[in-house]
Parts: structure tokens; sequence; C-alpha cells
């Protein structure tokens, strides 16, 4: 890993990551077309900021793993409620935030366990 996760920095990913998919979703709806998803955009971003600055594998598989459950359960459990779009966001949004907070706390968890094995 080459480094832990701070707090703020994933509230700060999560918040873009929410804004991102507020404002891609909005647009699709503007534009009326629900084949446009931003979900694999900020699933991008997210292996990019992963491979980037946070590589640890264990976590980053939880993390893509409880984020791919989390989205798929919420966009069933929403659609049928509130539409596609707002479904949509909301799910992607709360994926990405509990996927981000995944990532965190097992990067953190792993590396005092390290460091306590020191």
């Amino acid at each position: 890993m080459r480094q832990s996760v701070s707090w703020s920095e994933a509230a700060l990913v999560a918040a873009i990551c929410w804004a991102v998919s507020v404002l891609g979703y909005a647009a699709s709806a503007a534009l009326d077309e629900p084949r446009l998803s931003v979900a694999p955009l900020i699933g991008a971003g997210l292996v990019q900021w992963f491979w980037a600055r946070h590589r640890s594998w264990p976590a980053g598989v939880t993390a893509g793993i409880v984020g791919a459950t989390v989205l798929f359960a919420l966009v069933d459990s929403l659609r049928p409620e509130l539409g596609r779009y707002v479904a949509d966001a909301l799910a992607t949004g709360a994926a990405t935030t509990v996927s981000v907070a995944v990532l965190t706390l097992v990067g953190r968890v792993r590396e005092h366990r390290h460091a306590a094995a020191r």
C-alpha cells in the first residue's frame, strides 16, 4: 500500500462522486437519455484514484465488492419508488460513499495490524 486513506480524503472523494452522480443523472434526465449511466465513469475515477495512491489489494477488492453490491441492491429497491434517474443517482452516490468508506476502513485496519506486528 502506498499510503492509507485519511478520513478527510475519503470524505472529499465521496463528495466529488456525489456531485458527479447528481450532475450526470440530471443531464441524462434533461436529455431524456435513460441509457446514459454515470456509474462507470465514477467507477473508473475511483479505480484510477485507488491505483495512483492507495494500492491495498484486500481493501480495494473488498471495497469493490461491497460497492457493487450496494449499487445493485439500491437500484433494484429504489427504482419502483423514485424512478430511474433519481434512483440511479442516489444508488450510485450511496454505493461510492460506502465503497470509499470500506476502502478507508479496511486499509487503516490492515495498516494498524502491520504496525502492531512490527
